[in-house]
């Protein structure tokens, strides 16, 4: 038994609410949540946390999604900019993983039926 509250006093949801986006200590949930740090660190124990910043998880999303993006792009034909507006990413996020993943693009404004920008 650990000292303080009741390690079942705070639920799983309200332990990752409570964790900010960005960076963030034991001590600042231990604050926000109004409990101990042995508590706080039992609770993150047993319901582990994603502790790397925002820009790392977008990474390791768009990493799990070049796959699809190089299908769409390269079987489906469509644009980057409509694979970047499908997946709420940036044109440039979604223009540099297709290359460093061995994507040859198309020449800019090189779809059949579209005509190009003066």
């Amino acid at each position: 038994m650990l000292p303080g509250p009741d390690t079942d006093s705070i639920s799983v949801a309200q332990l990752h609410q409570a964790v900010p986006g960005g960076d963030f200590s034991t001590a600042q949930l231990t604050h926000t949540l109004n409990t101990t740090t042995a508590h706080v660190t039992y609770l993150l124990s047993k319901h582990p946390v994603d502790w790397s910043p925002p820009r790392f998880r977008r990474t390791q999303h768009t990493a799990t999604r070049v796959g699809q993006w190089r299908i769409w792009y390269e079987h489906d034909r469509l644009s980057l900019q409509a694979i970047a507006d499908r997946e709420e990413a940036s044109l440039a996020t979604v223009r540099l993983a297709l290359l460093k993943n061995g994507t040859e693009l198309r020449p800019a404004g090189s779809q059949q039926g579209r005509q190009r920008r003066r």
